[in-house]
């Protein structure tokens, strides 16, 4: 039924990438989105920004893609962003510590975690 092809839309400018997603960061994306990224990277960008404004899910492999991408950039001196997360999003990421390895930019306060 989901259509998965053009579930992103990935723009370049200079050394920068915006990654826009139009749904969710899940297993069924990452490959895909790997692929893209390691280009982008490969043609030299070192800034790599990630709009998850209509994102409503994370997974593993979602959390896994983004923590490989922040790896990559840290070891060439580049940098990730992870804006418009929503609340559910961040509060993820910030019960399991990666909100600030992310740089993530939510649209919400900090959260509590809790469990």
């Amino acid at each position: 039924m989901g259509d998965a092809m053009a579930s992103y839309i990935i723009q370049h400018k200079d050394n920068r990438g915006l990654i826009q997603l139009a749904g969710d960061l899940t297993a069924g994306l990452v490959p895909d989105l790997q692929v893209e990224l390691k280009r982008a990277l490969d043609k030299g960008a070192t800034q790599l920004v990630f709009d998850l404004e209509n994102t409503v899910m994370l997974d593993s492999s979602g959390m896994g893609l983004l923590i490989a991408t922040s790896n990559s950039l840290t070891r060439i001196g580049g940098e990730m962003q992870v804006i418009n997360a929503s609340s559910d999003i961040l509060r993820l990421l910030q019960c399991m510590r990666l909100a600030g390895r992310l740089n993530v930019n939510g649209s919400s306060k900090k959260e509590h975690c809790h469990g």
